[in-house]
């Protein structure tokens, strides 16, 4: 079976146009790139294949990529991330698109890996949200010939390539845009952070005020999450197997204990690790019936379905966003958005003025594989120092904030070469 998009219904592209002319008035950064290069198009020539959340956010960075230039192909790389009014109006414009919203975790390779082999040539760029496609490519160097660089956005997918990398030579730069501040900062910990609980809160129209609400993790994403959920009253106990960042998270005012303790009397748990089975079959058993377990993380692995339908009789939905799950000893626990990234599935992700921060490191990237590409050399990396505080100082200029701008060289937080500031990424 194909994913490619094929003739989308002319409603559901005009309700993807206006998406994301709605995107695009709120993301003025990403409309500045695409304003320098939609006349020289420095990407003109270029194949490039992207899996990334395929939210209107998202495309708006596709149209800037087209507008420079490039072929592109695009996945959402998600189980339930893809909006399909923003894939139609996409291939209207004549990218090729493949997935839709609500595929199976096998349909979401199935469509990557379809993507990724979509020009005969095979891509000479990759946009991923995962390392998916920048496995694929290590597995077939010898075959693509053309490919002159890749971009890597989130944390797990971060990790990942770094892992790769001690098995892999790879002849071109594999540039991490995850691991710089402007995207710990601003997409991360407040974008996510905000956008998880919007999830929770449209999902479930719950009272989070006084409800025991466990954090599983607390790198960037966790820290958000624990702070929009301690704003809205909520008692938050954060989990995390890491000292330092255990220590981050005292400091911080959380109550901080391991899960099997956390679980016994979670009213929410949410899972924001990028690793899988945080909750297994060994802490449902201990939630109180009536518990509701989530994901922000990366995929629906956080969450151990297997064990959660083993300990269940019976599968309920009872709203758009919940499933209910009563168990065998007489509980009942509630799945929110299948286990997969709640903020994508109930709510819309990170704002857009989130995402400018993000696609602006990704699109700039992308645009020095060609323009400059002495400035990232073969192997895996990250994002150069400078251009990560070029895109805050456009970021604070587009917000009409006034700074006092040093002449030395950044020094707050970018990673180090030893990883010491990325590892926290993880806990």
């Amino acid at each position: 079976m194909s994913w490619l998009v094929r003739a989308p219904d002319g409603e559901l592209v005009r309700r993807g146009q206006a998406a994301l002319a709605l995107a695009r008035s709120q993301m003025p950064v990403l409309e500045g790139i695409r304003g320098e290069v939609a006349d020289d198009r420095p990407l003109t020539g270029q194949r490039l294949v992207g899996s990334v959340h395929l939210t209107k956010e998202t495309g708006v960075l596709v149209q800037l990529l087209v507008a420079a230039g490039a072929e592109v192909a695009w996945t959402g790389g998600d189980e339930v991330s893809t909006q399909d009014d923003v894939a139609a109006a996409l291939t209207a414009e004549g990218v090729r698109g493949y997935g839709r919203r609500g595929m199976t975790t096998a349909e979401v390779g199935d469509a990557a890996a379809e993507a990724f082999h979509s020009f005969p040539d095979g891509p000479t760029m990759i946009l991923d949200n995962g390392a998916h496609l920048i496995e694929m490519a290590g597995r077939a160097l010898d075959r693509l010939p053309g490919l002159i660089g890749a971009t890597e956005k989130t944390s797990e997918g971060s990790r990942r390539i770094r892992e790769l990398a001690g098995t892999t030579s790879f002849p071109f730069p594999v540039v991490s845009v995850n691991d710089v501040v402007t995207k710990w900062e601003v997409d991360n910990t407040y974008g996510t952070g905000q956008s998880t609980l919007d999830g929770i809160l449209r999902a479930t129209g719950a009272f989070l005020a006084g409800k025991l609400f466990v954090v599983c993790g607390y790198g960037h994403v966790g820290r958000g999450v624990a702070e929009r959920a301690r704003g809205l009253g909520a008692r938050v106990v954060v989990v995390c197997r890491s000292a330092r960042t255990a220590v981050r998270a005292r400091m911080a005012g959380f109550e901080v204990l391991p899960l099997h303790q956390a679980a016994r009397i979670a009213d929410i748990v949410c899972t924001a690790t990028g690793r899988p089975d945080v909750l297994t079959g060994e802490h449902l058993d201990l939630l109180p019936s009536g518990a509701m377990v989530c994901n922000t993380g990366h995929s629906t692995t956080e969450i151990n379905l297997t064990d959660l339908r083993a300990r269940s009789r019976s599968v309920s939905r009872i709203r758009p966003h919940v499933e209910r799950y009563l168990l065998h000893d007489g509980r009942y626990l509630d799945l929110l958005s299948g286990g997969g990234l709640v903020n994508l599935d109930a709510a819309e992700g990170n704002p857009s003025e989130v995402m400018d921060v993000t696609f602006a490191n990704q699109a700039l990237v992308t645009i020095d594989f060609v323009r400059r590409p002495h400035r990232y050399p073969p192997g895996v990396q990250d994002v150069d120092a400078a251009q990560d505080e070029e895109v805050a100082r456009r970021k604070l200029v587009a917000m009409g904030v006034r700074f006092d701008e040093a002449h030395d060289e950044p020094d707050d937080g970018a990673p180090t070469a030893d990883g010491g500031v990325r590892e926290e990424q993880f806990a």
